[in-house]
């Protein structure tokens, strides 16, 4: 068996195999030609597991939208199999996590900060809470060093950054304790086109402030008062000693912080089996009353939707829908989906569950490739 994970990044998509990782730049066209990218780059394998942003699993319908243009590229368009789903968060907890535990994982990404609780024991992880502040990361702190700056800047310049850490770390930690008299003290030396541009720990301090209180914010939303068994940091903003040194606040301790490919490489342990993610609370039993025809007669009958497959199976292979409403039963309640703009035809259903929010409902056409997401919990009474 040669499995193969998926980190579809917004900046990256990353494959990871047994032989290592590989990092592509993310095209053009979204999500859905990032996995086209990737299916061309790995080949067919046995067993995927594609990572994604925890959001995309909270049962919310753009991103259970999103989730199913990649299902589809990837199961139907392409015909590799059956797709399994991780966090890209849930991947780097499972990948960092020592022992069993409670972590707190936080991305400070390009354009927005996210953290999540996660609780690790035997290779399983449970999503607890979520939470996403936007904007902050990387553009925000970049835009804000420039400001003021004279031309010159590289726009590799964290790269050097990187390298200056460890003098980095002290000075900022000096500078934040003490601005009066630290200040104005050079962080970083940065070698441009035009000789070389100090950063002082002012800037650099006040540059990432936004992103900062965001960072605070994202964590006191999924931690409360009670601190992690541990903590990890990633994302584009992860070398920044001013991200660690928020986040160790919260943990008590100072964080990990996560390689680059850490959720391609987590994601490849759930294409093994080695990790899966706890089944969701929100998998409530969901039928689907129908009738067809044989014979010239009309036969009733009714279909439990399954969490593990993508669609039901059902007796004509498709269910005949010829108007905006579907009748279920949820639970043992009669319930009505809404499918605003459905076109009459041949359709699949289905449900997909949802770390932490309401799980969903997928009608999708037998031919074409739009589709109708309806969180369960949307659904009115009948």
């Amino acid at each position: 068996m040669t499995p193969v994970a998926f980190d579809l990044g917004a900046l990256t998509v990353k494959i990871a195999t047994q032989e290592g990782v590989v990092a592509l730049p993310a095209p053009s066209g979204g999500p859905r030609a990032g996995i086209r990218a990737a299916l061309a780059a790995a080949g067919t394998r046995d067993g995927c597991c594609v990572a994604v942003p925890e959001a995309w699993l909270a049962g919310t319908t753009d991103g259970a939208t999103r989730q199913e243009e990649v299902r589809y590229e990837y199961e139907e368009v392409a015909g590799a199999g059956q797709v399994t789903w991780t966090g890209q968060l849930a991947a780097v907890a499972a990948l960092t996590a020592r022992q069993p535990g409670r972590y707190l994982v936080c991305d400070v990404g390009g354009s927005g900060v996210r953290a999540c609780l996660f609780g690790v024991a035997d290779g399983t992880v449970s999503i607890e809470a979520v939470h996403a502040e936007d904007g902050g990361g990387w553009r925000d702190f970049d835009a804000a060093i420039r400001s003021g700056l004279p031309a010159g800047l590289p726009g590799t310049w964290y790269e050097q950054a990187v390298a200056q850490a460890g003098r980095a770390g002290m000075v900022l930690a000096d500078a934040a304790a003490s601005p009066e008299e630290f200040g104005d003290t050079r962080v970083y030396r940065i070698s441009g086109p035009r000789g070389d541009i100090g950063l002082d720990a002012s800037r650099v301090i006040n540059s990432f402030a936004p992103t900062r209180q965001r960072l605070q914010s994202a964590i006191q939303a999924v931690t409360g008062a009670g601190r992690p068994d541990g903590g990890v940091l990633t994302g584009g903003l992860s070398w920044l000693p001013l991200a660690a040194q928020a986040m160790a606040v919260a943990v008590g301790t100072a964080p990990e912080v996560a390689a680059y490919d850490a959720a391609a490489r987590g994601a490849l342990l759930f294409a093994r089996g080695e990790a899966r993610l706890a089944p969701p609370n929100d998998t409530q039993t969901v039928t689907l009353p129908a009738h067809y025809i044989r014979d010239g007669l009309l036969k009733e009958f009714s279909v439990t939707l399954p969490w593990t497959a993508p669609f039901a199976a059902l007796p004509d292979g498709a269910l005949t829908i010829d108007r905006d409403e579907l009748e279920l039963i949820v639970a043992g309640q009669p319930r009505m989906a809404r499918l605003r703009g459905l076109v009459p035809g041949p359709h699949r259903i289905g449900v997909r569950p949802a770390w932490p929010g309401p799980s969903v409902l997928v009608v999708r056409p037998v031919t074409g490739d739009s589709v109708h997401v309806v969180p369960l919990a949307s659904l009115s009474e009948r």
